[in-house]
């Protein structure tokens, strides 16, 4: 009797034991996607989400996946707390909540895992895809699911780098060909024949060839270029065809700062690093004119030449005694010279800050014979402290000017007078080495040494240069 009762006492301890050794079953977990354009990606990919998942045997499948996605849809709920209500009407312990943020074409996609009974986010994992086929929803899926499935406190392998990349110089080689390609892409096109695709094409295949070689993660950077060159190419299009004027105006106005941050997030991978980048411009054996626009782009600062010719009136004030009365009017013109140099120092894409110091012939021409000689001629060392607009190759200047007279006829000018007044003017660099503008200068201070005459400044000028 007694072997008998130890016997099964044995039993139901094996029994028991063998009852606690079963695992657990697999919690229900469902999958709410939100955030693409189309309902039909968000619906696939909660699909794929959810086979991945439950393929790890941690969790199992809701009984109706898509219906809880579609009520979820319809009722515009993305906020954590609603969901989860939602995901337990459908018998789930668990839900899996996907956001996704689409930005130059591909989508910042974000999945939580959270606990249904106290709302809790217990494991997150982010993926940075373009979704364009079958082929991206499964790479996406299988990337969430490996991140949310991973232990707590797992440690990524190291990665083997053959090579490591230089992101800064990434970004600098696409800022430098970008306007070179788009140029020269846009100038092979008859706007009215040419659809604009091409440019897209044309331009990031160029910029292409001038990345580093073996570069990681180059098939996203390059997606997110043609979207980024498209986007633009669309505000210049009417009707089906390419207007060359609204291009100019839509590549200036492109945020190309924006893009570059946007390239910088791409490329990151354990071979990428991020470290100050210095073109070996010194080593360059370029033509002068390439090696010029290097420099600009490299150097803040850079030094012009300036020359040309410039035609000079006065506009006078008078008040003559013996009650001979008083008027005002402009003198005749002269024509002078002027020569010097202008500092460019670059602020910005587009704003620059230029002093100089010139040489410049100032005066008049008195035909009615009022004064003995007729051609007056003012020397003047002028130094202009011009602000300048820099749109593409156009230039927009103006800002205050500060003239001190070297020699002049002194029953006229004041021998030690100065001027002061306001430049503005308009010019064009062109190829960024040669410059050809126009200015005008307006002074305000009296300049005269006559008795009952004012004199001011009035001065039309035209240079040409060289940049430096």
């Amino acid at each position: 009797m007694g072997n008998k009762l130890i016997k099964i006492t044995l039993m139901a301890v094996f029994g028991f034991a063998l009852c606690f050794a079963q695992e657990a079953p697999p919690q229900k977990l469902a999958v709410y996607v939100s955030g693409a354009s189309e309902a039909s990606v968000n619906k696939s990919l909660s699909n794929k989400l959810l086979f991945a998942m439950s393929q790890s045997g941690k969790y199992a499948e809701i009984a109706d996946p898509v219906s809880l996605q579609d009520e979820l849809a319809k009722s515009g709920k993305n906020d954590i707390a609603s969901i989860a209500q939602a995901a337990k009407r459908y018998g789930s312990d668990y839900v899996c909540v996907v956001s996704m943020i689409e930005t130059f074409g591909a989508y910042s996609i974000t999945a939580r895992i959270v606990k249904i009974s106290d709302s809790q986010v217990l494991k997150t994992g982010s993926i940075d895809h373009a979704l364009k086929s079958l082929e991206d929803l499964t790479v996406v899926s299988n990337g969430l699911a490996q991140q949310l499935l991973a232990p707590k406190n797992a440690v990524a392998p190291t990665k083997q780098c053959a090579k490591k990349y230089n992101v800064n110089e990434l970004v600098f080689k696409i800022k430098e060909s970008f306007p070179n390609k788009l140029g020269d892409c846009s100038s092979e096109l008859a706007k009215d024949t040419v659809a604009a695709s091409f440019v897209t094409q044309c331009t990031v295949e160029g910029i292409k060839k001038e990345l580093p070689e073996g570069f990681p993660n180059t098939d996203k950077i390059v997606d997110g270029l043609a979207n980024f060159v498209q986007g633009f190419l669309n505000t210049a299009i009417e009707g089906r065809l390419l207007d060359s004027s609204k291009l100019v105006n839509a590549a200036a106005n492109a945020n190309m700062g924006e893009f570059l941050s946007h390239v910088k997030k791409l490329a990151a991978d354990e071979c990428v690093v991020d470290k100050p980048y210095e073109p070996a411009i010194l080593a360059d054996k370029g033509s002068p004119l390439d090696n010029a626009e290097r420099r600009e782009a490299k150097s803040p600062r850079s030094f012009g030449i300036r020359t040309g010719i410039n035609f000079s009136h006065a506009y006078a004030k008078y008040n003559l005694p013996d009650d001979r009365g008083g008027g005002k009017g402009n003198y005749g013109s002269i024509a002078g010279i002027q020569a010097g140099f202008i500092t460019d120092f670059t602020v910005n894409s587009w704003f620059h800050v230029q002093p100089g110091l010139m040489y410049i012939q100032k005066g008049m021409d008195d035909s009615s014979g009022a004064i003995s000689t007729h051609y007056l001629t003012a020397h003047y060392l002028e130094i202009p402290l011009l602000l300048s607009a820099k749109l593409a190759a156009l230039r927009l200047n103006v800002g205050p000017y500060f003239s001190f007279c070297l020699n002049s006829y002194k029953e006229v000018f004041n021998d030690v007078s100065f001027d002061v007044g306001l430049s503005t003017g308009i010019g064009f660099d062109i190829k960024r080495f040669f410059y050809i503008g126009s200015f005008y200068d307006y002074g305000f201070i009296n300049v005269s040494n006559k008795p009952g005459y004012k004199f001011y400044n009035r001065t039309l000028g035209f240079n040409v240069g060289i940049n430096l």
